[in-house]
């Protein structure tokens, strides 16, 4: 029987995915680092945030499995529900942070002075292959918790209602990508100041240039971040349960 590694109880294919992407992740600190001392300029130092806060969604993700492994063998009460459901509404709002350093790979544009012909240029390929690490790794992260409360939805109301979730959540998160970007929200906004969101809300739907840029960049953010979803969850790992074989 095959078991998806992406998300799944299974804790060796937990800890191996969790392995690639921290090893990803310490590729984009180091390399952040390498480019600094190479250019003698403070670069790129918010990427670190940025991975930071696309972890989050990781660590809500495992702490929600470890309570629902918890649950199976015993009555929830409605405390516990309740607990549940604010770690799943704080959840899908840091869930965008992952998709969201696929938006970083305009920073090489930015910063990136080119001399000559650049693709000759060793410091191009450093700023590249920087943020397109950065960018798998996001949409890993990505995958790796969407998939597990997939997973959990999944058991409890039905593999189609789970599959609609997840779109629903893709959909959202490729809104709250541009929001990020452009109207430059936090997630956590939403407790801090929600009369600015609301007011931002307003402007952006009554500006018809400005939704439709919204609505073009998000439909954009989630064709890549679906097609991502299906091809890390159900193609590129998969366990055995005999034998752990690849």
């Amino acid at each position: 029987m095959n078991e998806n590694i992406w998300g799944s109880r299974t804790w060796v294919g937990k800890v191996v995915v969790l392995a690639a992407l921290l090893i990803g992740t310490f590729f984009c600190v180091w390399m952040g680092q390498h480019i600094r001392d190479y250019t003698g300029r403070s670069l790129y130092r918010f990427l670190n945030w940025d991975i930071f806060l696309a972890w989050v969604p990781i660590v809500l993700a495992l702490l929600l499995d470890a309570m629902m492994s918890i649950y199976r063998q015993r009555r929830m009460f409605w405390p516990m529900k309740i607990v549940t459901g604010v770690l799943v509404v704080v959840w899908l709002l840091f869930y965008p942070n992952s998709a969201y350093l696929v938006t970083d790979m305009i920073h090489p544009f930015v910063h990136y002075k080119p001399t000559g012909r650049f693709v000759h240029d060793l410091e191009f390929w450093y700023h590249l292959f920087l943020f397109v690490t950065a960018a798998v790794v996001g949409l890993g992260l990505g995958t790796y918790s969407l998939s597990s409360l997939q997973l959990l939805v999944a058991e409890r109301y039905g593999t189609v209602r789970a599959w609609v979730f997840a779109c629903i959540v893709l959909v959202l998160s490729s809104i709250g990508i541009y929001i990020g970007r452009f109207v430059r929200w936090n997630s956590w906004d939403v407790f801090i100041d929600p009369h600015k969101i609301w007011s931002d809300v307003i402007r952006i739907i009554g500006d018809p240039a400005e939704l439709h840029f919204m609505l073009v960049f998000s439909g954009m953010m989630l064709v890549i971040s679906l097609v991502g979803y299906l091809i890390m969850r159900g193609g590129m790992f998969r366990l055995q349960r005999r034998g752990y074989r690849w």
